[in-house]
């Protein structure tokens, strides 16, 4: 959590607070004296005692006065107390990016809503399985609100909040880590992201070559399974067109100031490194594909204002020499929307997941294969879609199989 703050007494210092005449409160601090013995006084003024005091802290802090100590937490903290500790110590200081961080803060809110007012010690096991019941059946607009990805990340983080408790010793045990927890279950069913159909692919391509700077981006994108931060973030200096080789060794991603309650409060985009160690990869791609890319430097400052130098964005817009994600997701839909494709939304990870379920479904592709174009540290994350393929054929195998059976007469 934050830190609780106390005024420093420094030599000849001290604070106080009163009521002034106007009803207003004041804040007072001494600072002791200048060098020809006049005192020196800084004071803040609110409304109540309680802002003279928070502004009196806030200018305390930003000139260095202010000395912060660290709340115990044991079972008598509230839950407020011991979720704004785990995001500043156990989240925030962990390592993880912005993007992260602001989605891990997200998905503590239920939790913290629901125990508002609550002793962190007063939450059993029994308790956090009906936390997660009610998550599971809360509904908005009539329709269930949670899935089970969401409900899986925020048993993830809960867990983690408590397993961290037990190794400080700020508890004594981990009410999610017994047998009498029980994992959530989502009652919203969430559509499984599929790969595209060769006819809508085939309409969407068609649809979108019509778009100068929209269809630069997905056609790299479906012939190399990036992902959307990658492809945004390519540079003409990271394609080898001798070699027909594209190196990726950067992605988009988001800078974000938090205030101390971990919301966020600015975000900026910016460039930063791959996703996962195993993102910086090569991929040697068709001819075709460079000989694309050669046309589209060409064309691409004549109808936006992308540049050209190597250390230029491969892809701009009519507005800029670079995309965002938001603002790419954003014209990718809209576009759609108005091009009669019938396909009104499109998430462009779709386009990854098709080109690693177009490369899955080749003879002799393997989960290696998968892995490297996608640049995937964990071989399970690949193997869905060579399993997938081989369920596909398997269904395909059977179709035959009766087809032959119904020919042999004994």
């Amino acid at each position: 959590m934050s830190k609780s703050k106390k005024i420093v007494r420094r030599p000849n210092g001290e604070g106080s607070v009163y009521r002034m005449k106007d009803g207003r409160y004041g804040a007072a601090y001494s600072l002791g004296k200048d060098e020809g013995g006049k005192r020196l006084r800084h004071v803040e003024t609110g409304k109540t005692e309680q802002e003279a005091l928070d502004k009196m802290h806030l200018w305390l802090s930003k000139n260095g006065y202010l000395e912060e100590e660290k709340v115990v937490i044991n079972g008598q903290t509230t839950v407020e107390e011991f979720v704004e500790e785990f995001k500043k110590y156990g989240l925030k200081d962990s390592g993880i990016s912005d993007v992260t961080y602001d989605n891990y803060c997200n998905m503590l809110r239920p939790f913290a809503s629901a125990f508002t007012g609550w002793h962190i010690g007063e939450i059993d096991t029994d308790e956090i399985n009906k936390f997660f019941a009610r998550m599971s059946n809360e509904t908005v607009n009539g329709h269930y609100q949670y899935g089970q990805t969401s409900l899986k990340r925020t048993a993830y983080l809960v867990g983690r909040m408590f397993k961290r408790a037990v190794r400080k010793n700020y508890l004594p045990h981990n009410p999610m880590d017994n047998g009498e927890f029980k994992k959530p279950k989502a009652k919203k069913v969430s559509k499984e992201i599929t790969a595209l159909a060769a006819d809508e692919l085939s309409d969407i391509m068609s649809a979108l070559k019509q778009h100068d700077t929209i269809y630069p981006v997905v056609n790299v994108m479906i012939h190399t399974g990036m992902r959307t931060q990658e492809a945004l973030a390519l540079k003409w200096g990271d394609i080898d067109f001798e070699s027909a080789c594209i190196s990726i060794s950067r992605a988009l991603t988001k800078k974000m100031v938090f205030d101390e309650h971990g919301n966020r409060t600015s975000a900026e985009t910016v460039v930063g490194l791959p996703k996962t160690k195993a993102g910086t990869r090569e991929i040697l791609v068709p001819d075709s594909l460079i000989e694309y890319l050669m046309e589209w430097r060409k064309k691409a400052p004549t109808v936006s204002k992308t540049k050209t130098s190597d250390e230029d964005f491969v892809f701009g817009t009519v507005k800029g020499p670079s995309w965002t994600c938001d603002g790419f997701r954003t014209a990718l839909n809209r576009y759609l929307k108005k091009s009669g494709t019938g396909v009104d939304r499109l998430r462009p990870h779709r386009l990854r997941h098709t080109a690693a379920t177009l490369l899955s479904n080749q003879p002799d592709a393997t989960v290696f294969h998968v892995m490297q174009l996608l640049g995937h540290e964990d071989s399970r994350m690949a193997q869905k879609y060579v399993d997938k393929q081989r369920e596909e054929r398997a269904k395909k195998n059977k179709e035959m199989l009766e087809q032959i059976s119904k020919g042999l007469v004994f």
